[in-house]
């Protein structure tokens, strides 16, 4: 048997919001409430009726409620997710290049201006397992080491990073089990899209994120992961700090530190780091079928959004509109068409954590130091539920960021009011944008080479076909 695509694969993750975002742009359309119909983000919107605590439950039994259960992984057909991804793009027409690999919040606006489709490494399975302790990341592993053999050995080419993180995605973790798969072998899906809807010679790019995490190793394709990127440490996961304990406490864990296994190697990090065996596999097609092969290498997540920022700006004014207002996005927040009409320049940060709020911060601080600063910056804050270790609120966003502008500092509304459980930020997002006046018409497309070259002047590392660009 094989499970229905719909429950194989997690709706509220970042890299399917990401490639459905990226469909979006690539069709001129708007991405509201993560790509969820108006019917389906009803319930979110009206969320904000509910006092906090059943707020909090629903949305974390709502999201348990997706996946499949321990005895269906053997169902799951990654081959026939990777047809599910191809078939977001329209496969009768040719593309200028293509990008392949880590999730990426600012890729989307490198795809969505150059016209180059993304295609994801990782993706998400969530696996139900409902009531469990959040600060026991020792009993998620032994539950993985009981559950992932069906998966593993109907999809040979895919290796499981199981991940559990008890402080960001606390509300979650207590109904399911994250199993995050990543491709090491180029999936027969991705050969034929390629194959035929690249244009000849249209360059490969390869999104590189370096980013690594502690892992212990539990088979040949297995690995488990304590924790994740944001507001905690790798060491703060395994070995606790004092910071930890108090959220803890104050979250009811008997608990002082989480429960976690020892290390015993470093693996790609789950969500965000990129599996470098399916690099060697996109370098044999891309060198046997006559296209150039770029690697675009991050050390993290966010090394790519002041350069994607930086070139927008000059996008969007070449279009005719001012540059002036930042659209600072968050997580799977993410909307092309609408930054691009309305001449908002997007920035994306991956969490609203402490190390976002500083990288955006450090960005606005460049650009009015040199003599080019923001009038206005609206800020989208991702809603998961907790104020865990190094979350940021909005008035510490506003403290951070007014002192670098001339104008003001916006959230969705409600988010003031309901943070971090304002949920019904998901489904208001999009109108907020509607809302905002026109300002660009007609925005050239911008050359894959050039985007580049920009990319490569901002300090990105960018390479083709072994050469490094200069």
């Amino acid at each position: 048997m094989t499970i229905e695509l719909r429950h194989a694969v997690a709706e509220f993750d970042s890299a399917t919001a990401i490639l459905s975002a990226t469909g979006a742009a690539l069709r001129g359309e708007p991405f509201p409430h993560l790509g969820q119909s108006a019917k389906q983000a009803f319930p979110v919107r009206m969320s904000w009726l509910l006092p906090r605590s059943p707020r909090r439950a629903a949305y974390a039994i709502l999201g348990g409620a997706e996946g499949v259960s321990a005895d269906e992984t053997g169902e799951v057909d990654m081959a026939a997710v990777a047809e599910w991804i191809v078939g977001h793009y329209d496969t009768t027409r040719r593309y200028p290049g293509v990008v392949i690999g880590a999730t990426n919040g600012a890729a989307v606006h490198l795809c969505g201006a150059t016209g180059m489709p993304f295609l994801p490494q990782t993706l998400l399975l969530p696996v139900r397992r409902p009531r469990r302790d959040p600060d026991r990341p020792d009993e998620a592993m032994e539950f993985g080491r009981r559950v992932a053999p069906p998966l593993l050995e109907r999809n040979p080419d895919v290796v499981l990073h199981h991940m559990h993180d008890g402080s960001q995605d606390r509300l979650m973790v207590r109904h399911m089990s994250y199993f995050r798969l990543k491709w090491c072998a180029l999936p027969e899906a991705y050969r034929r899209f390629l194959a035929d809807c690249l244009e000849p010679g249209a360059p490969v790019i390869l999104l590189a994120d370096e980013s690594t995490w502690p892992t212990t190793r539990i088979g040949d394709r297995h690995v488990f992961q304590a924790g994740a990127q944001g507001g905690l440490t790798a060491d703060e996961y395994i070995r606790g700090s004092t910071r930890l304990t108090q959220f803890l406490r104050e979250n009811g864990s008997h608990h002082d530190r989480f429960q976690a296994p020892e290390p015993d190697g470093i693996s790609a990090e789950a969500e965000w780091g990129f599996e470098p065996r399916l690099g060697t596999q996109v370098a044999e097609w891309a060198k046997q079928n006559g296209h150039s092969l770029t690697y675009v290498r991050l050390p993290e997540p966010e090394a790519l959004s002041h350069p994607v920022a930086q070139s927008m700006r000059r996008r969007v004014r070449a279009a005719g509109a001012s540059g002036d207002r930042l659209l600072v996005e968050s997580f799977a927040m993410v909307d092309h068409s609408e930054a691009q009409r309305t001449g908002s320049v997007p920035y994306w940060s991956f969490f609203p954590v402490e190390s976002s709020l500083q990288q955006a911060k450090t960005y606005l601080e460049t650009v009015a130091a040199a003599g080019d600063p923001y009038h206005d910056v609206d800020v989208m804050l991702f809603p998961n539920g907790v104020s865990s270790v190094g979350a940021t609120s909005p008035s510490q966003w506003a403290q951070q960021v007014l002192p670098h502008i001339t104008g003001h500092v916006r959230f969705v509304s409600g988010t003031a009011q309901r943070w971090p459980a304002h949920f019904d930020a998901l489904a208001k997002y999009g109108r907020a944008l509607r809302m905002l006046p026109t300002r660009t018409h007609d925005v050239e497309p911008l050359p894959v080479d050039r985007a580049l070259a920009e990319l490569s002047s901002d300090r990105v590392r960018v390479e083709t076909d072994g050469q490094l660009h200069v």
